[in-house]
C-alpha cells in the first residue's frame, strides 16, 4: 500500500509461501485505497478470495471492458450536455479527442475568465459542466461564496479528468481482440500489484520471461517458510536490463534465513 502511493510509477510483486497468507494480504490491500484495476491475483487460490470481484487475469480483463462501457456512457452524457455529437463516445480514442478539443479547452477558458472576474456568482453561472452535474443530490454551488464554489468546481473537474484518465488506460484493451493478448497486457503493463505464491512463480517463470514481465519491488511474506533457493526464483522472473537487475527493493517479512 505504501509502495503504491509513494511510487505510483512502480510495479510490485507480492509473494507468499501459502495461498492462505496471500489471500489474507490481498484482502487487506483491497480494503485500502488501491484501485481494483491495479490488482492482480495469479494462481488457483484466487477462487478462495472473500470478494464478489474476480481478480484473475480473465476477471480483470472483463472488468476493464465493462468499466470501459460505463465510462463511454458517461462521456456520451457529457457530450450531450455540451451540445456535441454523441459519436465522440464511440471508442476510447474518439473520447480522447473529445477531451482535448471540447472538455479541456472549455475548462481552460473558464479558468482564464475566472481570473479576470470578481463576481461572486461567476463559478455558479459560468462553470462549463453545469448540465453534466445537474443530477447531483444537492446544488453544487451557492453563488455567494466564491472560494467554496471554486473548490467544488475543481473537485468536479478532477472527477471529469479521472474519467478520461481511466479511459486512456482502457484504450489498450480495445485494440487486441483475443483474451490472451488482453490478459498478457494486463499482466505486463496494467497491474501495479501482482500477487502469487512462490510455487506459482516457479511453475510460470519461463512464461513470465517470455512475456517480458517487469516489476520494481518484491515483497515476500512467510519468508521463514520459504527455502533459501526458493527466495531467488521470484527475483528472477524478469530479464535484466543492460546486464543489471531492474529490482529496486526486496522486502522479506517474518523470520528468515540470511541471504547472500
Amino acid at each position: 500500500h505504501c509502495l503504491y502511493h509513494n511510487e505510483p510509477g512502480q510495479r510490485t510483486l507480492l509473494i507468499t509461501h501459502s495461498n492462505a497468507a496471500l489471500n489474507d494480504l490481498f484482502q487487506k490491500l483491497m480494503e485500502r485505497d488501491v484501485p481494483a484495476r491495479y490488482l492482480l491475483r495469479l494462481g488457483q487460490g484466487e477462487a478462495d478470495l472473500d470478494t464478489d470481484l474476480d481478480f484473475s487475469r480473465a476477471g480483470r480483463v472483463n472488468a476493464m471492458l465493462a468499466r470501459r462501457l460505463e465510462l463511454l456512457a458517461d462521456v456520451e452524457r457529457l457530450a450531450v450536455s455540451l451540445g456535441v455529437p454523441e459519436d465522440v463516445a464511440y471508442t476510447c480514442e474518439t473520447a480522447g479527442h473529445f477531451w482535448l478539443l471540447h472538455v479541456l479547452s472549455r475548462w481552460e477558458k473558464f479558468q482564464a475568465e475566472a481570473a479576470k472576474s470578481s463576481d461572486a456568482d461567476f463559478v455558479a453561472t459560468k462553470f462549463p459542466f453545469l448540465k453534466f452535474f445537474a443530477d447531483a443530490p444537492q446544488p453544487l454551488f451557492t453563488g455567494t461564496d466564491r472560494e467554496a464554489d471554486a473548490r467544488k468546481a475543481n473537485g468536479c473537474m478532477r472527477h471529469v479528468r479521472g474519467m478520461f484518465t481511466e479511459l486512456e488506460e482502457c484504450r489498450a484493451f480495445e485494440l487486441p481482440k483475443g483474451m490472451g493478448d488482453r490478459s498478457n497486457y494486463l499482466l505486463t503493463r496494467q497491474a501495479k500489484v501482482v500477487a502469487m505464491t512462490c510455487t506459482h512463480a516457479a511453475l510460470k517463470r519461463r512464461d513470465f520471461l517470455k512475456l517480458g514481465f517487469k516489476y520494481d519491488n518484491l515483497v515476500m511474506e512467510e519468508s521463514a517458510q520459504v527455502l533459501e533457493i526458493e527466495t531467488f526464483i521470484p527475483m528472477m522472473l524478469q530479464k535484466p536490463t543492460d546486464g543489471r537487475s531492474r529490482l529496486k527493493r526486496v522486502v522479506l517479512i517474518g523470520d528468515h534465513h540470511q541471504l547472500p
